[in-house]
C-alpha cells in the first residue's frame, strides 16, 4: 500500500506508447515500492496505452492513472506535480526504464542525508531494443553520491553525458513551487527549466551510476524537427545563455555556439517580417557574439544576416534543398 506520505512521486507523461509502457512499468515495479506512488498522465493517448496502465493500476495500490487532453509533455508533467504527494519527485518517460535498484538506493540517499540536499544527478544509459534492458540492468551502484557545486551543476547541463533532461535527476518537489514546465513550448521545454531549478537548490549531488535508461527511437519528437520545435530551441538556448552570460561567463561562452546555430537556424525559417518580432534574438546575432571565434561557415552566415541579408536568404535555401536530399537519401536505404 501507499502510505498516505510517500518519499517519492514517480511521474509518467502518457501519450501513444502501447509498445513501451509496459517495459517502463515492469522496470519500476521490479524496483522497492515502499513509499513510493507512481502517477501516469494520460496525455490523451488514442492508442491502447491507457489499457495497459490501467492493468497496472489494477494490481500495484502504488499506481495511478489520471487522464487529461492532449496538451503536451510539459503540461502532463505539471498536472503530475499537481497530484503529487511526495516531497520529491522523478520524471520517467514512458517509453523508457529505470535500474532495479535505483529506487532503494534513492530513499537511502534520501534519509541517510537527512533530506539535506535538493537534486540528486545520475547518468543514464542508452537501448533500442526491449530485450536490451536486461542486459544493463545488472549495474553495480557505487557506495554514495558527492556534493557538486552550483558551478559544477550548471557546466553540467553543456554535457551530453548528463544534460537538461529532467528524467536523470530527482528534485524535492518544493523547488516546484513557483517553476513549472513551459507549456507554449513543445521542444527543448527541458533545457528552459533545468538551470532555474539547479539556481534555486541548495544543495546538489551526483551520483555515478546509471540509474535511468533512454530508449532511442527514430520516431521520437527529439527526430522530426518543425518550426514550431526549432523556435522552441532557439528561444530555450537564447534564455539559458543569457543567464550564463550574467551568472557564469564561462559557461557563456560554451554555450554561444549552439545558441547561434538555433537562432540562425530559426532564422533561416522565417521571413523578414516574422524575424522582427525577435528583437533579442537579432541583437544576439548581429552584436553580441565575436564570430571570429567560428569557422567560414558562421562566419558568412553572421555577416551576410547582418550586412546581406539576401545572401542569407539564399544560404538558407541551399541549405533547406541540402536537408531534403538528406531525407530523401536516408528514405531510400
Amino acid at each position: 500500500m501507499v502510505d498516505k506520505k510517500p518519499i517519492i512521486s514517480i511521474i509518467i507523461p502518457m501519450y501513444n506508447v502501447e509498445n513501451y509502457i509496459a517495459i517502463c512499468l515492469n522496470s519500476i515495479i521490479q524496483n522497492d515500492l515502499k513509499n513510493v506512488e507512481v502517477i501516469i498522465v494520460n496525455d490523451g493517448s488514442t492508442d491502447n496505452s491507457r489499457t495497459i496502465a490501467e492493468r497496472y493500476q489494477a494490481k500495484y495500490s502504488q499506481i495511478r492513472v489520471y487522464d487529461k487532453k492532449n496538451e503536451g509533455v510539459s503540461s502532463a508533467r505539471n498536472y503530475g506535480l499537481m497530484k503529487s504527494k511526495g516531497d520529491w519527485v522523478w520524471f520517467i518517460d514512458s517509453d523508457d526504464a529505470i535500474n532495479q535498484g535505483s529506487l532503494k538506493y534513492i530513499k537511502k540517499e534520501i534519509s541517510d542525508r537527512n533530506n539535506k540536499f535538493d537534486i540528486l544527478v545520475f547518468k543514464y544509459l542508452k537501448f533500442k531494443r526491449n530485450s536490451d534492458v536486461s542486459k544493463i540492468n545488472d549495474i553495480k551502484i557505487p557506495n554514495e553520491a558527492k556534493a557538486i557545486s552550483k558551478f559544477q551543476a550548471m557546466k553540467s547541463l553543456l554535457d551530453n553525458n548528463i544534460a537538461a533532461f529532467p528524467w536523470n535527476k530527482i528534485f524535492k518537489k518544493s523547488l516546484f513551487d513557483k517553476i513549472k514546465f513551459p507549456e507554449d513550448r513543445i521542444y527543448t521545454e527541458d533545457l528552459s527549466i533545468m538551470y532555474k531549478l539547479y539556481d534555486k537548490a541548495s544543495s546538489i549531488y551526483f551520483q555515478s551510476a546509471p540509474f535511468y535508461f533512454y530508449r532511442i527511437r527514430n520516431d521520437s519528437l527529439t527526430h522530426n524537427l518543425s518550426t514550431k520545435k526549432i523556435k522552441d530551441a532557439a528561444l530555450s538556448h537564447y534564455e539559458m545563455y543569457s543567464f550564463f552570460k550574467e551568472n557564469y561567463p564561462t559557461l557563456a561562452i560554451k554555450l554561444e555556439r549552439n545558441t547561434m546555430i538555433n537562432v540562425i537556424s530559426l532564422f533561416h525559417r522565417l521571413n523578414k517580417e516574422q524575424i522582427l518580432l525577435y528583437p533579442d534574438l537579432i541583437e544576439f546575432l548581429t552584436q553580441n557574439i565575436k564570430i571570429t571565434n567560428y569557422d567560414i561557415r558562421y562566419k558568412i552566415e553572421c555577416l551576410s544576416f547582418k550586412k546581406c541579408y539576401p545572401i542569407f536568404v539564399i544560404i538558407g535555401r541551399i541549405g533547406k534543398i541540402s536537408r531534403k536530399i538528406r531525407n530523401y537519401v536516408k528514405e531510400e536505404k
